[in-house]
């Protein structure tokens, strides 16, 4: 359900983890699912998702990066640049596909996941001992107001319905989807629902102070991330990375090794859009050259390893937003969230390296 959940929300890679973690959180609880493996479940199909859909603000912006780069000489070129680069996107697939599969229980937990559901299956504890959840206890305690009756269309499909459709209406009108304006207005319109309903204006006041105080744990350890981030970018972690591997670039290993040095580089700055920025001038071109200026299955397979690889390095690392979000929506742990992940994604990230080499030999 929370997997299903996530690929519905696939417009924004910020909202999707904070949404499946709230509306999941409660039930999931209640049959005993570790928040660990929650947030896991919010995290995978948040980025991984979003970069797969052709109408989001991802495949803008990576269409945008390859616009002016050998025979990409349009914006339409671009978008179909990027849709023919959505099968060869290996590292999202197969992330999406293998959260179904542990989801279902078709595949086993492992690894520290496995000792993390063991834990809440058998003495009923979704955190660890000691663990701090990336969420305030104004909202992990938080009653609903007595004697109210939820409403789901109205408190809450509506609502959803609203934020997606302003997002989305915005995007194709305005060709940029206004996600805080959606947000504002939604709030706004619950203001008006809850009194309307019943609820004192006080108390509605007070809910929306404690939801402030309960989001700032998450808020100050994003700054500190953004702070890493800028600082990485000011010492051009990105372009040492790069220089590093210049004299192993070679056709047949070009999309594989494209996308581990887009990994790390996202890893290290905990930005897949930033990795994009870097990444696509350098690897697109090198691409080209390759080929001899033609659009062949060497420079989508490239493309679609920036992609994947920001996406990958995104994913595993701990100063990335998604991770964070992820960890506050499901009210996990983030370290904890971070250390039962990442043996999931090294494996899909194993499995994407394999396919692009796969693709190297057979195309170059």
């Amino acid at each position: 359900m929370a997997w299903v959940l996530g690929m519905f929300v696939y417009f924004s890679d910020s909202f999707s983890p904070l949404f499946v973690g709230c509306t999941m959180r409660s039930i999931t609880d209640k049959a005993r699912i570790s928040r660990e493996k929650l947030a896991y479940i919010a995290d995978s199909t948040s980025a991984p998702v979003s970069v797969l859909v052709p109408i989001t603000g991802w495949a803008a912006y990576l269409s945008g990066l390859a616009v002016g780069v050998g025979c990409i000489v349009t914006e339409a070129d671009g978008a179909a640049l990027f849709m023919r680069a959505i099968p060869f996107n290996f590292y999202a697939l197969i992330a999406v596909i293998f959260v179904g599969l542990i989801g279902s229980g078709i595949v086993k937990d492992f690894g520290p996941m496995r000792k993390a559901e063991k834990r809440a299956m058998e003495e009923g504890k979704v955190l660890a001992d000691g663990a701090t959840p990336l969420t305030g206890k104004e909202l992990t305690d938080m009653e609903p107001y007595p004697g109210f009756k939820p409403r789901v269309f109205l408190n809450f499909v509506l609502p959803v319905l609203m934020i997606i459709t302003t997002a989305l209406g915005t995007y194709i009108a305005f060709k940029s989807a206004k996600t805080m304006e959606a947000f504002l207005f939604v709030g706004i319109f619950m203001m008006v629902s809850m009194m309307i309903q019943g609820i004192p204006f006080k108390e509605v006041m007070n809910t929306m102070m404690d939801g402030i105080k309960g989001v700032l744990p998450a808020i100050v350890l994003l700054a500190l991330a953004y702070s890493v981030n800028a600082l990485s970018k000011q010492m051009g972690t990105a372009n040492y990375i790069i220089s590093l591997c210049e004299g192993f670039l070679t056709p047949h290993v070009l999309p594989a090794l494209i996308f581990i040095v887009s990994a790390i580089m996202a890893f290290a700055t905990g930005s897949s859009w930033g990795t994009f920025a870097i990444c696509m001038p350098i690897a697109l071109p090198l691409a080209f050259s390759i080929t001899g200026g033609e659009l062949s299955t060497i420079v989508v397979a490239v493309f679609a390893a920036v992609a994947g690889g920001g996406v990958f390095g995104d994913h595993c690392s701990p100063l990335s937003d998604t991770t964070i979000l992820s960890s506050m929506g499901s009210a996990s742990d983030h370290l904890d969230h971070v250390k039962t992940q990442l043996p999931y994604a090294l494996i899909c990230g194993g499995l994407a390296t394999a396919g692009y080499l796969i693709v190297g030999f057979v195309a170059a």
